[in-house]
């Protein structure tokens, strides 16, 4: 601990690029947030036992590079005022979360002040409502699953623990899309336990995390969750559980099966399960709308992924590990999020662009027992003036285990148009490239087919996308042999 506190910043190297937290004026981040509250929940438990010099060091060193900054931005009457690096005070993504819960936690774990733990409540009851903006109201992460875990987590640990520390009297779960939100992992799974990788947040439901709400949605829990361990997670989620909290194992039946489809309206992302009782294969797809502004965002209006029987065979590609381009002016210089590593068209040679504008319309919407349909004009995500439309149509047959991917596009003048279609999977195909079988692991007989019709000839070709960190995909193109006034193109998939 005295090493720690000996270090002359606690905030990570790629958020201090002009190295004003190193060079002596400390500021929050996730790092510096994390560290302090890790301090404080030690210095709680075992202050009857550490030596009072590292109390003091513990004290005086959160309070100087994490509450005296903080309260200096909670205090500050003008926003504009606040220096830019606490942006996420009141921001509308998983920092805002994680900060404030970490930061607010510390300080009631370790301030002996009443009326200084008081002035830190008031700030996440400030706080909470501009990071419950970060979720669409049909409780949508654009995130992705891990960022849930990640800052939603955070979320729940905050309200749970000022909760306990004001009585019951505060209350940062009042605003009822903390229920949908909570909804969201539950729904947002391919199959049991997997979701799809949609934006930067690739992962899956924590079953830690959904055992820790039920302190707050108690009708809201699986016996995955019910059954967790008390002292499963990290110690910031064992402090909110293992000392009384947690109201036990009894269970008496929830969600443990998943419906046959998951439809979030306002984020335009529809989740199709084969689990109808006549499906003997399980098939599943997670296609989206939604628009190029969203938060951790990939440019995919109208990206899609698929899972067989848990292995996801093609589609979205998710994520790339983080480097300092990723979060700079050069972000869609990356072939995995940019649109051209997505399943989504290239027109007339060019990609999707960003932008809230760069937005899918939702056209149809058909569910029925039997099949499930969605229709998405994609028009908008491209900067072409002679695009007249572009529309993009899921069909999902439960009975038969198919899944239809048509795209028809119209243009003022013959343009090129371009069809990719994205896996990580093995995958063999006929002379003609019109047929393709992709394995779902190397030593195993069951595969994804797929055949493509298109209304035109088109060439076929293939690219490994080089993504260092993760594993590579390979993007399967078809392209319009010429430039093209209307054209149809249609991918069908079906579970061996």
């Amino acid at each position: 601990m005295k090493a720690i506190a000996a270090e002359r910043s606690w905030t990570m190297p790629a958020h201090d690029g002009n190295l004003t937290c190193f060079n002596g004026t400390p500021h929050i981040d996730l790092g510096s947030s994390h560290r302090t509250l890790t301090f404080a929940l030690v210095y709680d438990w075992l202050k009857d036992v550490l030596p009072p010099d590292v109390k003091d060091l513990i004290r005086a060193e959160c309070d100087r590079r994490t509450f005296q900054p903080y309260l200096s931005t909670c205090r500050e009457p003008n926003r504009r005022k606040v220096p830019r690096r606490h942006w996420w005070y009141e921001g509308g993504n998983n920092w805002n979360s994680v900060c404030n819960s970490c930061v607010v936690r510390a300080a009631l774990a370790m301030i002996e002040d009443r009326r200084l733990r008081a002035e830190f409540v008031a700030a996440a009851e400030h706080t909470v409502p501009y990071a419950l903006k970060g979720y669409t109201d049909d409780g949508y992460c654009s995130e992705g699953m891990g960022y849930w875990n990640y800052g939603y987590g955070h979320h729940l640990s905050l309200g749970l623990a000022v909760r306990a520390a004001t009585g019951g009297k505060v209350n940062l779960f009042a605003d009822p899309k903390n229920r949908a939100v909570m909804m969201y992992p539950y729904g947002y799974q391919l199959m049991d336990w997997k979701s799809p990788h949609f934006a930067d947040g690739g992962g899956n439901p924590s079953a830690v995390l959904l055992a820790l709400q039920r302190q707050v949605f108690p009708d809201i829990v699986c016996r995955r969750a019910a059954e967790q361990d008390l002292l499963a997670g990290d110690l910031t989620v064992i402090s909110l559980r293992a000392f009384g909290q947690d109201p036990g194992p009894a269970y008496t039946g929830g969600f443990d099966t998943l419906p046959i489809r998951t439809w979030f309206p306002d984020a335009q992302v529809l989740i199709s399960r084969g689990v109808w009782p006549k499906v003997t294969k399980r098939l599943s797809i997670a296609i989206k709308g939604g628009h190029n502004a969203e938060l951790h965002n990939h440019n995919d209006v109208g990206s899609y992924a698929i899972m067989l029987d848990g292995t996801e065979m093609g589609g979205d590609p998710g994520g790339e590990t983080y480097t300092r381009r990723t979060f700079s002016k050069e972000r869609y210089v990356s072939k995995v999020l940019n649109s051209y590593g997505h399943p989504v068209p290239v027109v007339g040679g060019k990609l999707q662009k960003g932008g809230r504008a760069a937005a899918a319309k939702v056209l149809r919407t058909e569910f029925t027992d039997e099949k499930d349909v969605v229709e998405l004009d994609c028009t908008a995500a491209y900067d072409v003036p002679a695009l007249k439309s572009l529309v993009r149509t899921m069909t999902f047959d439960r009975a038969n285990s198919s899944i239809t991917i048509t795209d028809r596009v119209a243009f003022s003048e013959p343009t090129a148009f371009e069809v990719p279609v994205i896996t990580y999977r093995e995958w063999t195909a006929n002379d003609d490239f019109t047929e393709f079988s992709f394995k779902k692991q190397p030593k195993t007989y069951r595969r994804l087919n797929m055949a493509v019709q298109a209304s035109a000839p088109v060439t076929f070709s293939k690219e490994l996308i080089e993504n260092p960190g993760h594993a590579s995909p390979q993007r399967l193109a078809f392209t319009f042999k010429e430039p093209v006034a209307e054209a149809t193109f249609t991918t069908v998939y079906s579970a061996n």
